[in-house]
């Protein structure tokens, strides 16, 4: 190990070689940073023509480059970071020109005349950015050992991930010689790739080991019916009937018709009327009912079976019958299910029956849930169970044994700020005032998550905090250049999906600052908020760039007055801020306006309508969305829980929920319960994301950093 003695180089991560990999990072006892070698052997690849093993010398020679390239900064008196000021051109105007048009012929398939391209250039960077725009195309033809070398040789890069599950579909398409196999995969990201190492276990002879993998893959992963028939060409006398079985349940949880129906046929026995009857509840068929009672007394046992028919039971509107039903099955039950399927099927149970005023029913369907794989919906299972513990049964104590689940195992600031309030609601409710103002300060850490923002409110605290970026911009590093090379071609939409890859996954700080700080260099508000929320989300202190300043053009206002902080709140939420987003229901833009409301907006505001400027003119899309928002404001009579709700589910749903749950404007009904009760996921997130956005942008917009969300919850009350 050589260690640099810098204290300059601020979490500079990983610096590769063809092929080996020289890794820096800090040393964790003194302010100095050490170069670790480590190479992976691949001994049939090199025999092969492939990876060849890094030497000494060539990794040396990594770290001149990396040095002369100026990563490794002057430590200046002061013993500070590195200087910011990098705003050179990432590149010459026609290098520039042979990128873009390199990218252009590997969009449309043509990926040796790109790769002529970029084998005649001579600038590393401009290379590896067209070769990586080559590898993440579509219905490209790439072999193995492209992916690999590229993986090796740039693991920091956006989009590993994919070209990593590519990389298995070329194994499994390539059959090539087991030893080649195993030096590259250890743990499969995909089916390919695991029956890819099962093919190459079995030529070796370790058929045990081989099957396992197999079956594990037919029973849980999901993949086309074309591989399906590959796979039992190679493995079929290792899969049995139970695994159809499986396989056949599987796909029915995911709604996968044509495909359970292939393997029911496959397993046989009961499986086939099994599948029938299922179907028959997924299509909400006429004869649905019919189906269910045609399976025989003998199969009814199935968790399969009795998952669809309580699910037809709720849709019948027999949630009492449904809960029973559900019930019924073994907390450890023999048989495997799955459990995030359940977990969404018992939340529609037990939330219908709170409605119908049976509490303690709807707590035993949602506590008694096998737990979910998903985070999302462990954290949902957890909280609803304590939630209608605590507001329901009066039970705290029970509550705040769910509640302290819910944040278990996470980094997600909005799920910590959830759990910690909670329990503080709980302990206060058992007249623990120190436990529970600890659990409220804990929560009022996550100033940008609606419930360390409620917490904050509980707490007398006034004001929204949001941590400093890191001062690492780095933008000579091989990916921050990249970055500023797309942008300087017009690539946006690689941009995007790159930057967010990169902030689900890099623990390189310096690098994702950087990125960050080049989209902000570039007004790209959608950039920003795609890096900054993935990696808000994993609780790294990116909140300047997830809030973006930017976004929202100027636009004259032709209905009431919105405040600007709900339309750049909504927009956040929405859209993005990708003026090319376009919803399944065709809401387009920033704003996500449906044509039928912008149309209905520009004729009460009388001005022109327009369709295709919704989608092509950002200005245009903001100012009828804007005007969509006041008047529902308007409407809903300066509710803002309602507005958010009319403009995320319809006005329909407005009066709908207010005659289910009462009006949040009445000073009477606790409106963070009334969120909490909105029945629909996606809309209860939906009016606490927007929530919490306006305060951050309220801030974020010079309006001062005073917190108003209990304010912003009870507007619209007659006493406001």
């Amino acid at each position: 190990m050589f260690e640099i003695p810098t204290a300059t180089i601020h979490l500079f991560h990983v610096a590769m070689t063809t092929n080996g990999l020289a890794i820096l990072s800090p040393h964790r006892q003194s302010r100095r940073y050490a170069v670790r070698f480590r190479v992976r052997s691949c001994s049939a690849a090199a025999k092969d023509g492939g990876l060849n093993i890094a030497s000494f010398g060539q990794v040396l020679m990594a770290f001149a480059i990396v040095s002369v390239m100026g990563i490794v900064s002057q430590v200046d008196a002061a013993g500070g970071g590195p200087d910011q000021k990098a705003d050179a051109m990432p590149a010459d105007p026609a290098t520039l020109a042979t990128i873009k048009g390199a990218i252009a012929l590997a969009r449309k398939g043509e990926l040796a005349q790109a790769s002529d391209v970029k084998e005649s250039m001579g600038d590393p960077v401009a290379r590896n950015v067209v070769e990586w725009a080559i590898l993440r195309s579509n219905n490209n033809d790439v072999d193995f050992r492209r992916y690999v070398a590229f993986i090796y040789d740039n693991p920091g890069w956006p989009n590993i991930g994919l070209l990593r599950r590519r990389a298995e579909a070329a194994l499994w398409k390539e059959r090539l010689d087991p030893q080649t196999v195993r030096a590259y995969l250890d743990q499969p990201l995909t089916a390919q790739g695991k029956f890819a190492l099962a093919r190459a276990l079995l030529l070796e002879g370790h058929r045990a080991d081989s099957q396992n993998l197999v079956r594990e893959a037919w029973r849980y992963d999901n993949f086309s019916g074309d591989l399906e028939a590959q796979v039992l060409d190679v493995f079929r006398d290792l899969i049995t009937d139970a695994d159809h079985k499986a396989r056949m349940d599987m796909q029915l949880y995911a709604e996968d018709v044509d495909g359970a129906v292939r393997s029911a046929n496959r397993a046989g026995g009961n499986a086939p009327v099994i599948a029938k009857a299922r179907v028959a509840v997924i299509k909400k068929a006429a004869d649905a009912k019919a189906q269910l009672d045609g399976v025989p007394a003998e199969a009814r046992g199935d968790i399969g079976y009795i998952f669809s028919r309580a699910q037809w039971l709720r849709r019948e509107e027999k949630a009492g019958e449904a809960a029973e039903l559900i019930l019924s099955v073994p907390s450890n039950p023999t048989q495997a299910l799955d459990a995030d399927q359940w977990w969404i099927e018992r939340r529609f149970v037990s939330r219908t029956l709170l409605d119908l005023g049976d509490a303690k029913t709807a707590y035993r369907v949602a506590s008694a849930a096998a737990v979910p794989s998903r985070e999302n919906y462990r954290v949902e299972h957890q909280f609803t169970s304590g939630w209608i513990a605590l507001r329901f049964l009066n039970d705290a104590s029970t509550a705040l044994a769910h509640f302290a689940k819910v944040g278990q195992g996470t980094s997600n600031p909005i799920t910590l700020a959830r759990a910690s309030y909670w329990q503080g609601r709980a302990a206060e409710h058992l007249g623990k005032t120190n436990d529970a103002r600890a659990h409220y300060e804990t929560a009022a850490r996550y100033s940008t998550a609606y419930y360390g923002q409620l917490a904050r409110a509980r707490l007398g605290l006034k004001d929204i905090v949001m941590r400093s970026p890191p001062d690492l911009a780095t933008a000579r590093l091989d990916v921050v250049r990249a970055i500023e090379i797309l942008y300087a071609i017009g690539e946006r939409d690689l941009i995007a999906g790159g930057v967010a890859e990169l902030g689900e996954r890099s623990m390189d700080m310096a690098m994702l600052a950087a990125v960050g700080e080049v989209a902000a260099r570039h007004n790209d508000a959608r950039g920003m908020v795609l890096l900054g929320k993935a990696a808000l989300g994993r609780g790294l202190p990116l909140e300047h760039f997830a809030f973006p300043s930017v976004g929202i053009p100027d636009y004259r206002a032709i209905g009431p007055e919105v405040e600007p902080g709900i339309v750049y709140a909504i927009a956040r939420q929405e859209s993005s801020f990708n003026q090319r987003a376009i919803s399944s229901a065709g809401a387009v833009g920033l704003m996500q306006v449906t044509p039928d409301a912008a149309r209905s907006v520009a004729t009460k505001f009388r001005v022109a309508y327009d369709e295709k400027r919704l989608l092509d003119d950002q200005t245009y899309n903001v100012q009828l969305g804007a005007a969509a928002l006041g008047d529902l404001i308007k409407y809903c009579r300066g509710s803002y829980i309602l507005s958010f709700v009319g403009y995320n589910a319809g006005r329909g749903r407005v009066k709908d929920w207010i005659a289910k749950y009462g009006d949040p404007r009445d000073p009477k009904i606790d409106p963070i319960d009334w969120v909490e009760r909105i029945p629909f996921s996606e809309t209860r997130n939906y009016v606490q994301r927007v929530l919490e956005n306006l305060q951050v942008y309220r801030m974020r917009l010079g309006r001062g950093s005073k917190l108003l969300i209990e304010s912003d919850l009870r507007r619209g009350t007659r006493s406001n």
